[in-house]
């Protein structure tokens, strides 16, 4: 506007710049910089404020950016950086310090607030909260009421004066007091002190003069997100010289949860007067540069039209009309996929840079997941603000080390698992559950099962002696971790694992950020540290690749300031935008503040009113197009309502899908291939429709279309051969698998094609394993067999009702589970004595190595006798049973293995305890049929050896998982037709 290089220009005294949405609030600012730093001042003497690190940055780069003369330093600051800075300079002088203490973050401070409250007296609280002295829950409210008390500057006196009037604060006058010794014994300080600590600082003769006379004109950005203490220091820094310029717009007013008085901005006029006493000058730019008048409007129905004090009042929207749509969908995967699509085509098409798009939430933990595969499906970049450095999977497989040498139980096993069957180790399934089962066999610990094994010896070795992970500094102990476990040096030195390297090396300097901080803070004191959300040591090396053009995606709070074409604010749904879930804190921190309300409809009312401007705010960060979208409803998601706010900004008319009539948008290949493929293969299309689509199909590669040939995505048929290693052992269930049908059994059991773990194997892993291990007790004391109680104990100790999809079906297993073992020991179906248990067996026949496991090996009046057991509710015919290759070669084996010795195998037993018989179903090999048994395995032996795998079919059919693949069926045809 004509008239800003004059008011730009009249920099002395106090004043207010109150500015709408992208009227030029921080342009002003910027201006004014400019203006003072060619005219009169020297760079130093300036001094620009904001809120956050990157809106402080960015004003401090526009101004470097608009200035042709070059300078060392601009001052370019937070609110905390600059309370730091002071605390720096004149601490020593004042506080006797020798140095400032060191900063704590917010876990850190949780963590030093419990320690403390952990110690009290319990008769110093009220009753109320006594039992919660311990916990971290309540450590988190203390620490958000002693954050509140010092940015609101209430010391102890003034604490204990307002709780004499309120009883459930009498205890926290005291506590403050011993917090804040804590503090200064240990040299910490948090984020609300120091503020606290700068206002006393100023306070003092002479240093506020001292500031002064180095900056001399203060610019602060953001003013309506001010604190009582930041606003205060600012009154201290500016009565000096009286040049400070503020901006601000209390419709942007979103932080009171951080301790933001939207009251500050309307008082400022009047709490920062010229030096006759005169009111602030206040000044109002109501022109936008950004924001349409549909978006505007829109924006201004939501927040009720009401006139907040202070504000700019009535704002001219800038040219164009703007649009703002409203969608409703029915899954969370339907709205991401869609806003992925938009974006694609508001790229293509409108050929609008990636970096102009954001997509705004209100949580990141509820829809950013699903919306960064849509959007990694289309190839779309975008910026992983929900992914922290502690989520990348190499630093997750390191912290997985800590906590398997620092956790108990089941969270040291679950780490174990996890590092096994990681990129780490790469263990097959089978092996890492080996490893497994010998530890709960043996009753060994994770280091010494590992340290038996020449693959994860080293792991086993750093398990054995944890003192790199709960005693060395952070820093120190990840040095040990990488220098001694050999698995880092494939991350090191593989040129495909530049990724793991990058992050590995943030983590690196993390930590040694953190062992200046802190220095005795150990890598379990990170892992602690890193699960809770507030908690990131962010790196100065970027742990991902170089940003580019990218749809920009994060919360609405971290979109304010910023400025796009196209924003679209997802995941717009009832209780979670506008966010109203009661958070009333134990403590009642809120009434620590003088102007929030009292009762609890108001603050609800007050709630709601920050949720509109947050609205406000979002909205106002696009300059062409705001889409809000929600899901209604879903099978997977629970039933929702679309926010209030979409109905307001749609103005009356109906939100839903977006609308598919008429043409369909192709913009990618993939999406013309597919409206071709749907009208092929459409009965409902003219025939010469259809087969315009085949041709134009066929001519698909000419324009960029993959070849018809890749559509299903079935590579052209190889060999049948190559499956089966040279030498492999065979053992008894590959080859029953295998007479079976020899199709499935090279699907499954070799190329793993559905081997999803089911919940039946769950289910007879578990039972083996408490079979195995109260037996094996019952074996030790020389008892013939365990007792039922003894059984029963043991599987409520081994069961985890999350392997079995929870409740109710958890329940329902757990009885199968208990039926099975009451039913076996309640009249167990053996005289014999127990001679070997989970025993490993092998055996050459016909020159060909034969491994497998029995369960159980009996010694019996005539004999030896081998058992199976087998979790089972339908046993198998006994005429199969008769002649089982299984049973036959634990009875070949058994007798030639140094557990038989010279007695005979005199019969072998599969037993199903989990059949509903009275009694326990028993099936048996006849012995006589020895020879029959053989030839089968032969038979199975030749076939794999071979690779011959033609179907069988059979009543087994209709439970394959492999059927689709099945060239015997009509459905599994298709797979294989050349």
């Amino acid at each position: 506007p004509a008239d800003w290089a004059t008011a730009v220009a009249s920099c002395d005294g106090p004043q207010l710049v109150v500015a709408g949405p992208g009227a030029g609030k921080t342009e002003f600012l910027v201006r004014r910089a400019r203006y003072l730093l060619e005219a009169q001042a020297r760079p130093e003497e300036l001094l620009l404020l904001s809120f956050s690190r990157r809106s402080a940055a960015g004003l401090g780069t526009r101004v470097r950016d608009a200035v042709t003369t070059s300078f060392t330093e601009l001052p370019a600051l937070t609110f905390h950086a600059l309370a730091y800075r002071l605390c720096e300079a004149y601490g020593g002088e004042i506080f006797g310090w020798e140095r400032p203490p060191q900063l704590l973050t917010t876990p850190e401070q949780v963590a030093l607030v419990g320690e403390l409250l952990a110690s009290e007296d319990p008769s110093d609280w009220p009753d109320l909260f006594r039992p919660m002295l311990p916990t971290r829950t309540f450590a988190e409210e203390v620490t958000d009421f002693i954050l509140r008390a010092r940015e609101y500057l209430i010391g102890t006196d003034e604490l204990a004066a307002i709780a004499a009037t309120r009883d459930d604060w009498d205890a926290m006058p005291a506590f403050l007091g011993r917090y804040s010794q804590l503090l200064e014994s240990r040299r910490r300080i948090d984020y609300g002190t120091l503020q606290a600590k700068a206002v006393e600082l100023l306070s003092h003769d002479g240093v506020a003069d001292h500031v002064a006379t180095r900056h001399r004109y203060l610019l602060v950005d953001e003013y309506q997100d001010t604190t009582v203490a930041q606003a205060t220091l600012l009154r201290l820094l500016y009565r000096p010289h009286r040049n400070i310029t503020v901006a601000g717009d209390p419709y942007q007013s979103i932080y009171s949860f951080r301790g933001a008085e939207l009251h500050n901005i309307d008082a400022f006029p009047d709490a920062f007067p010229h030096a006759d006493g005169a009111p602030a000058r206040r000044l109002v730019l109501t022109t936008s540069f950004r924001v349409p008048t549909a978006i505007l409007e829109a924006a201004v129905r939501v927040t009720a039209g009401g006139e907040l004090p202070g504000s700019a009042g009535p704002v001219q929207p800038a040219p164009g009309g703007g649009a703002v749509e409203a969608y409703v969908f029915s899954q969370q995967s339907q709205e991401a996929d869609w806003i992925a699509s938009e974006i694609e085509r508001l790229h293509l098409v409108e050929r609008i840079p990636y970096s102009r798009v954001a997509v705004l939430v209100r949580s990141k933990r509820r829809f950013l997941p699903e919306l960064h595969r849509a959007l990694r499906r289309r190839g779309i970049p975008a910026d992983r603000s929900n992914e922290r450095l502690a989520d990348h999977p190499a630093v997750r497989s390191l912290l997985d080390c800590v906590i398997a040498a620092t956790e108990d139980d089941p969270e040291r096993s679950a780490a174990v698992r996890r590092l096994l069957l990681g990129s780490l180790f790469a263990l097959e399934l089978g092996r890492a559950r080996e490893l497994e089962r010998t530890r709960l066999s043996t009753g060994s610990d994770w280091s010494t099962v590992l340290g038996g094994d020449a693959a994860t010896r080293a792991l086993g070795q750093l398990l054995a002696a944890p003192a790199w992970a709960n005693q060395m500094p952070a820093a120190a102990g990840f040095w040990e971790l990488w220098t001694k476990l050999p698995q880092f040096g494939a991350v090191a030195t593989d040129t495909e694992r530049s990724g793991e390297r990058a992050a590995l090396s943030s983590l690196s300097q993390a930590l040694r950020r953190l062992q200046e901080r802190d220095p005795v803070a150990t890598l379990s004191d990170y892992v602690a540290w890193v699960e809770d959300d507030a908690f990131e040591a962010t790196p100065l090396l970027a742990f991902h690749g170089d940003a580019g053009d990218q749809v920009t995606i994060t919360t609405l709070h971290q979109g304010k300031g910023l400025d796009f074409d196209t924003v679209f604010i997802a995941d717009a749904v009832e209780g979670v935008f506008p966010d109203l879930r009661a958070r009333e804190s134990i403590l009642r921190t809120r009434r620590l503040s003088m102007t929030q309300p009292e009762s609890r409809e108001e603050y609800l009312h007050f709630r709601l009113q920050e949720e509109m401007r947050l609205a406000y705010t979002a909205m106002c960060r696009a300059g062409r197009r705001v889409v809000w979208t929600a899901t209604e409803s879903g099978l997977d998601e629970e039933k929702a309502a679309p926010s209030r706010f979409l109905f307001t900004v749609a103005n009356g008319s109906n939100v839903g899908p977006p609308s598919a009539a008429g043409t369909p948008r192709l913009v990618t290949p993939l999406e013309v291939e597919a409206h071709l493929r749907t009208t092929a293969g459409d009965p409902h299309q003219p025939a010469a429709r259809r087969l315009a689509a085949v041709h134009a199909l066929l001519q698909g590669p000419d324009h960029g279309l993959r070849p018809p040939a890749t559509f299903s995505g079935i590579l052209e048929r190889g060999s049948d051969a190559g499956l089966v290693p040279g030498g492999s052992p065979l053992s008894p269930s590959q080859a029953e698998t295998y007479l079976a049908c020899p199709r499935r059994y090279a699907l499954e059991r070799r190329l793993r094609i559905g081997d999803d773990t089911s919940i039946y194997a769950t289910f007879g892993s578990l039972i083996h394993d408490v079979l195995e291990q109260v037996e094996r007790a019952a074996m030790d004391r020389g008892d013939p067999h365990a007792d039922q109680a003894e059984a029963l104990s043991m599987l409520d100790d081994h069961w985890d009702p999350g392997l079995f999809g929870g409740e109710p079906w958890a329940s329902s297993w757990l009885r199968r589970g208990r039926d099975a073992l009451e039913r076996l020991y309640g009249g167990w179906p053996s005289a014999g004595t127990p001679i070997g248990l989970e025993t490993d067996l092998e055996l050459e026949i016909d020159g060909r190595l034969w491994k497998g496991r029995a369960d159980r090996i009996e010694r019996v009046s005539d004999g030896l006798k081998v058992v199976d057991y087998k979790t089972s509710r339908n046993p198998v015919y006994k005429k199969d049973a008769a002649v089982s290759v299984q049973l036959a070669f634990y009875a070949m084996a058994v007798q030639h293995s140094p557990v038989g010795g010279v007695e005979p195998v005199t019969a072998a037993e599969f037993w199903y305890p989990a059949a509903p018989t009275k009694n326990v179903t028993i099936r048996a090999f006849d012995l006589a049929r020895f020879d029959e048994a053989r030839e089968l395995m032969a038979s199975a032996a030749v076939g794999i050896e071979t690779e011959e795998w033609e179907p069988r079919p059979s009543s087994s059919c209709s439970g394959c998982h492999v059927r689709l693949l099945c060239p015997a069926w009509p459905e599994g045809i298709e797979a294989f037709r050349s």
